[in-house]
């Protein structure tokens, strides 16, 4: 009996190109976005103008709650596409990858910042105190300025989200279902060789460089809890006593949860990343001799 006959050609990718799956990562780069944009605009640049620091203590309250929100609505998004089966980033190729990274942020990260900008003084009382002084408080502009630093540089990793789902975009409304299939494409605009290349050096920018900034500033909003817990003449606690007053700040621990996964992962994240661009670059070389 004959054996059927079988193409000896590679498989071709699973081709996606449903209304979900392009709509979804569309929307999904769209809020990822916003939380570059209050990143960087209502964060990093306002700090470095020293413009946060002459905030009233309402006004940089809020500007705390608009960058977590978005940050929320971001992330619950991206899951809700998992659910959906549509992977929005187009590097990951499973939701379990994306689930790992958004679900300790959102049940972590972000609940430890709403004693602050909804001022609960029971959690959050030294950090409050510090609002209460005037603006032009020593403590207080190095207090708002280090927060509002951290925040910025920790999150504005969000335009790498970006540059994935709309990737993501490009490549469902083509049916290409892998990062690796991108050659095979022919339109090309956030998957061409230039848009990769900027991409992957954001991500390394950020991994060896930008983490390093907010790891800093959150020393420095550590320091200056420190500085008003020791203030007074008349205090005479134990270092110890005065370490356990600052981290049991919620807002402190969260800046600690930042630098412990900044330090145990970024560092090989980066390599990564590095290796990538090298690979990236022979290949641009060898495309230069074949022509």
């Amino acid at each position: 009996m004959n054996k059927p006959k079988t193409s000896s050609a590679s498989p071709r990718p699973t081709t996606t190109s449903s209304w979900q799956s392009i709509l979804l990562p569309l929307i999904a780069g769209l809020f990822h976005l916003q939380v570059f944009y209050y990143a960087a605009f209502h964060c990093i640049f306002r700090s470095i103008k020293s413009q946060a620091s002459e905030s009233t203590s309402e006004e940089f309250r809020n500007e705390c709650f608009l960058l977590d929100r978005a940050i929320f609505l971001a992330y619950v998004f991206d899951l809700l596409c998992c659910y959906l089966k549509v992977i929005p980033f187009s590097r990951c190729n499973c939701s379990s990858d994306i689930v790992g990274h958004h679900v300790p942020t959102l049940i972590l990260a972000l609940p430890l910042a709403i004693p602050l900008w909804s001022d609960v003084r029971r959690f959050e009382s030294t950090s409050l105190s510090i609002l209460d002084s005037s603006i032009g408080n020593d403590r207080r502009d190095r207090f708002i300025d280090s927060y509002t630093m951290a925040s910025g540089f920790a999150y504005i990793s969000s335009l790498n989200e970006v540059f994935m789902c709309f990737q993501r975009v490009e490549m469902s409304l083509q049916g290409v279902c892998s990062f690796r299939d991108i050659p095979s494409m022919k339109r090309r605009l956030f998957t061409s060789r230039i848009a990769v290349g900027a991409e992957l050096t954001y991500k390394l920018c950020f991994f060896w460089g930008m983490s390093i900034v907010a790891c800093k500033a959150c020393c420095d909003f550590d320091r200056a809890l420190y500085d008003t817990i020791t203030a007074p003449l008349a205090y005479d606690g134990s270092i110890w006593r005065t370490l356990l007053t600052v981290y049991s700040s919620p807002a402190v621990l969260r800046g600690a949860l930042f630098r412990a996964f900044s330090i145990v992962m970024y560092p090989s994240m980066g390599m990564r990343c590095f290796k990538k661009i090298k690979h990236l670059r022979r290949e641009g070389n060898k495309d230069v001799k074949r022509a």
